[in-house]
């Protein structure tokens, strides 16, 4: 069998499976029937194509609040800084949320209490993406956009953890104290 033949379609599958694992705002997409199909045919399936994370937990996480603070300082807003109880409900609930195979928004009242905040907003995402795509992808949605542009935090807290299926999920939480 010529080598090229064979790396195509895997390559067709990888870019599906990169590309068609994205979640925003509590919808999901997934790798559609003829993507599965088409990896059967060929004799991959889906689950054989694993995928690791590309970056560690911190570098991702700092390199979503790099990119948030990019979009931020392009539009004339402050950047916004790191604060730990901000940081530990990000990380806190997106392990939750990875670890439980969901994707939902927290309390904001809850997390308002517990970080004893006046602004409490979260943007969260899910998917084989980079941090720059995944916050080119924030900026695309009206409702992310609102969060990550707005004029009353001044904290975030990035939490980034993968999931059994090697996809990346991700919470940002925005704070005023």
């Amino acid at each position: 069998m010529n080598p090229a033949c064979t790396l195509r379609p895997l390559r067709r599958v990888l870019a599906a499976a990169a590309v068609g694992v994205v979640a925003l705002a509590g919808v999901t997409a997934g790798p559609s029937a003829t993507t599965s199909a088409g990896a059967a045919h060929h004799g991959f399936s889906l689950a054989a194509v694993s995928a690791r994370p590309a970056y560690s937990t911190s570098t991702y996480e700092s390199q979503v609040q790099y990119y948030v603070n990019v979009e931020r300082k392009r539009h004339g807003l402050a950047p916004l800084s790191l604060a730990s109880c901000t940081d530990s409900a990000a990380e806190r609930w997106s392990a939750y949320l990875a670890a439980h195979d969901a994707f939902y928004h927290q309390s904001m009242t809850a997390l308002l209490k517990r970080c004893n905040a006046r602004y409490a907003g979260e943007t969260l995402a899910k998917g084989n993406i980079t941090p720059r795509t995944l916050v080119t992808m924030w900026m695309n949605s009206p409702v992310h956009r609102h969060v990550m542009l707005s004029s009353s935090p001044r904290r975030i807290g990035v939490g980034a953890v993968p999931d059994s299926h090697g996809q990346w999920v991700v919470a940002a939480n925005y704070m005023r104290f």
